[in-house]
């Protein structure tokens, strides 16, 4: 038993050390996510920045074509003369001086990489091999070409900043933000403002940075996107949790299982222990009745003969229950035995219990009987309601100390057995029906038994289709009812 205890707590440190194992790892493994898609919005944050700002470039260009011709603008992206990658834009505007039309050329070049070979041709070949060679994305392409346009439209028509920021709200909210924020448009020589009503950014806001040219850019703050990327992650997060918990479920079962084995193991030792001990009694005093009348002449005496042989008769009774009950047990946990259905007289099959009950206990015993009808009959199988009958009242009289009073009801709807004993406490009744189960007495052991009996009792009742309830109070006495219809 000792080596079993120190195997069951390895096991539960082992199921602990795996579950804590597995929580462990979920949590890492949603702390990276987390951070994996924190990094996803951010990047989507700056991608709507520079959309919304496309937006209001080609807005902005729109405008300036609905107003007519204003002149020309050429942007580029390549290699410059210097070997260099860079965007270039070029605008020719035309102006009117003392009445004459006259073209005014301006040319901004932004260089992406000026640390290259000067030696460079700058010819279309030479500039896309070169843009290879350096792994220029065609999102780095599309940012230098929009760079480009963004100096040669502001050559035309200034930054409109509050369509900026209405294009900018509309993109935040298809990323599913939309919570207050602030704007800033800054330039060389002025800042421009754009706040939510009421709202003033707390410590730990984000800021978010689009430098559009070299001379201008747009600052975003808005409170953390935590929330938004937790509400992302629920999913996730509930699927991780049942995962979890079924373990949990199925390390508990399996833990539960085991203990309950283990308890199995320990009632079929005791009850290999009781049954030894409960077949060795009565084969010993037949034995000793038997040996009396044959080597002491006890024979000869009518009446110790008579004794001896009720002795004997009696005990073989006894020991033919047991077998019977076992046998029963063994039985029902196949499925192979049938009840023999008949009508049974209640009162007739009574008396005779009654009588054996009280011949064969060593304390005094009163029996009390109250049938109704009188010729009260039921179908049952004879057998085994004599036997559910035989162990209700057997246990009324072995768990009552002193002298036992024991009161038998009958009707058409139930049969009740009723004693004024020492009860059974109210946390043990729920198991006085498992197999092998004895309620704890401490280091008493008057009352013998091997806890079949109301197991038995329980087993055949239903397998009549009826039902049995018990209620019972410690220290004054229990009452099983078998309910028959």
């Amino acid at each position: 038993m000792r080596v079993m205890n120190v195997k069951l707590k390895y096991i539960a440190v082992l199921v602990i050390v795996a579950l804590l194992g597995v929580a462990a790892y979920q949590a890492y493994w949603l702390e990276q996510l987390h951070f994996t898609i924190g990094e996803q919005m951010d990047n989507d944050i700056r991608e709507a920045m520079r959309v919304a700002d496309l937006k209001e470039v080609f807005l902005r260009l729109k405008s300036i074509e609905d107003k007519g011709p204003h002149g020309t603008m050429d942007v580029r992206a390549g290699i410059g003369e210097d070997g260099s990658i860079t965007t270039k834009a070029v605008t020719t505007t035309q102006v009117t001086l003392d009445g004459e039309t006259l073209e005014q050329k301006t040319g901004v070049v932004l260089r992406s990489n000026p640390s290259v070979d000067s030696d460079s041709t700058a010819n279309d070949e030479n500039a896309f091999m070169k843009m290879l060679e350096e792994q220029i994305s065609v999102t780095e392409l599309a940012e230098m070409i929009q760079r480009g346009l963004h100096l040669g439209v502001d050559r035309f028509e200034g930054t409109r900043y509050e369509k900026y920021d209405s294009l900018l709200t509309a993109g935040l909210q298809q990323l599913g933000l939309s919570g207050d924020h602030r704007l800033l448009c800054i330039k060389t020589d002025t800042v421009f403002r754009q706040t939510t009503k009421g709202y003033t950014p707390s410590k730990n806001a984000r800021q978010y940075v689009y430098d559009w040219t070299d001379y201008g850019r747009y600052e975003l703050t808005i409170e953390p996107t935590t929330g938004l990327v937790w509400r992302e992650m629920a999913g996730i997060l509930t699927a991780s949790g049942l995962i979890v918990l079924l373990l949990g479920l199925a390390f508990y079962f399996l833990i539960r299982t085991i203990i309950r084995q283990r308890t199995l193991d320990e009632m079929k030792s005791d009850f290999t222990n009781n049954i030894t001990h409960e077949l060795k009694t009565p084969i010993a005093v037949a034995y000793a009745a038997n040996d009396a009348l044959l080597n002491f002449g006890e024979q000869a005496d009518e009446a110790k003969r008579h004794h001896y042989l009720t002795l004997c008769r009696q005990q073989l009774e006894r020991l033919s229950g047991m077998v019977e009950q076992i046998l029963s047990m063994s039985m029902e946990r196949r499925r192979q035995f049938k009840l023999n259905i008949e009508t049974v007289p209640v009162a007739e099959l009574l008396q005779p219990i009654i009588e054996q009950q009280q011949l064969k206990a060593d304390k005094p015993v009163t029996i009390t009987t109250h049938i109704e009808p009188e010729d009260l009959a039921v179908q049952a199988d004879r057998a085994h309601l004599s036997n559910i009958l035989n162990n209700l009242i057997d246990n009324a009289i072995k768990y009552s100390p002193g002298e036992a009073h024991v009161e038998i009801a009958a009707s058409s709807s139930a049969i009740s057995v009723t004693d004024h004993g020492m009860g059974i406490a109210a946390d043990k009744l729920p198991h006085i029906y498992d197999k092998f189960y004895r309620i704890p007495t401490g280091d008493l052991h008057d009352v013998k038994g091997y806890g079949l009996g109301l197991f038995y009792v329980k087993t055949m009742v239903e397998k009549h289709g009826w039902n049995i309830d018990v209620s019972s109070t410690k220290g004054k006495g229990t009452s099983f009812t078998i309910l028959l219809i």
